[in-house]
């Protein structure tokens, strides 16, 4: 639950267009700037020219760097591992992983979203209840943010901007690596998150508002309050360190390395800004100045 809670965040933290999304990177011996912005795959490309110094920050980086550079996410072979990763075992479709009284109430919140698309959650048998997850996760961004599209998202969206400028692109992760974080987790622990979510699902809802809020008024401290909020205790601690530290501390030795090299447009999860062991923070710690763009 508190991984599946965690992931949601990501997902609804770089939905709001008037955030301070964007930051300089400076200092430290660089000779040009570099930028982060903070984003997320379920982000409507239209944010991009609602951003405060876009332009800026394209025109003047020398390489865009993704989570995952893009060209790894659109090919065919990407896509069949992606789908392929989403389906269970047959031992474990969710029939099985679930009692009937639990099931009914996936169900339940699986028709609230998907029941007027004339989709049934038994065809979906098959799936990982993580890729349950992702699908109910794009449809309350659908309800809540009009300009949602899954075909023009913003982090492939600024990749590819910036390519047509002649930038290439670089990613932080492989493929591999973000299905195994979104996918390969226990079926066990997956079927748990989404039933617990199920459960909250207008909590979640709510969540998505006030997280927005915080963003449209750019509270980047409220937004990492909400986040240990929904991820108080020990275990949630746990699932922080793993889904967000763990990584940001992963990333920046490599950003570190290349910004000298070239001027880099960052584009990671926004989630993965904000705290003391967010990406810019620890870029304050290596000496780096770190300011939001205006």
């Amino acid at each position: 639950m508190k991984r599946f809670l965690l992931i949601s965040i990501l997902c609804l933290l770089a939905l709001a267009s008037q955030a301070q999304l964007l930051w300089k990177v400076s200092g430290n011996g660089l000779s040009r700037p570099s930028y982060i912005l903070g984003t997320h795959h379920m982000a409507p490309a239209s944010m991009i020219d609602e951003i405060s110094g876009m332009d800026i920050a394209i025109e003047g980086c020398d390489i865009v760097v993704g989570e995952v550079e893009k060209d790894s996410l659109m090919g065919q072979e990407a896509q069949m591992r992606m789908a392929q990763s989403m389906i269970a075992p047959p031992d474990s479709t969710l029939d099985k992983l679930y009692t009937p009284d639990e099931y009914a109430i996936v169900e339940q919140v699986f028709n609230k979203y998907f029941g007027t698309m004339g989709v049934k959650l038994s065809q979906m048998n098959s799936m990982k209840p993580s890729a349950i997850s992702a699908q109910l996760q794009a449809m309350q961004a659908v309800r809540n943010f009009p300009n949602f599209d899954p075909t023009n998202l913003i982090d492939i969206a600024v990749q590819q901007r910036a390519n047509d400028a002649g930038k290439p692109s670089a990613g932080l992760e492989t493929l591999q690596e973000q299905i195994d974080l979104l996918f390969n987790t226990p079926l066990a622990d997956q079927a748990k998150g989404l039933l617990e979510s199920c459960k909250q699902d207008e909590n979640f809802l709510q969540m998505s508002v006030a997280l927005v809020e915080a963003y449209m008024s750019q509270d980047l401290e409220k937004i990492y309050t909400v986040m240990l909020e929904a991820t108080d205790g020990e275990e949630g601690k746990e699932e922080m360190k793993a889904l967000l530290d763990e990584r940001n501390h992963a990333w920046v030795p490599k950003l570190v390395e290349m910004m000298p090299e070239r001027a880099c447009l960052v584009c990671v999860g926004a989630g993965h800004l904000t705290g003391p062991q967010g990406v810019l923070q620890l870029l304050r710690d290596r000496g780096f100045t770190v300011e939001p763009m205006q």
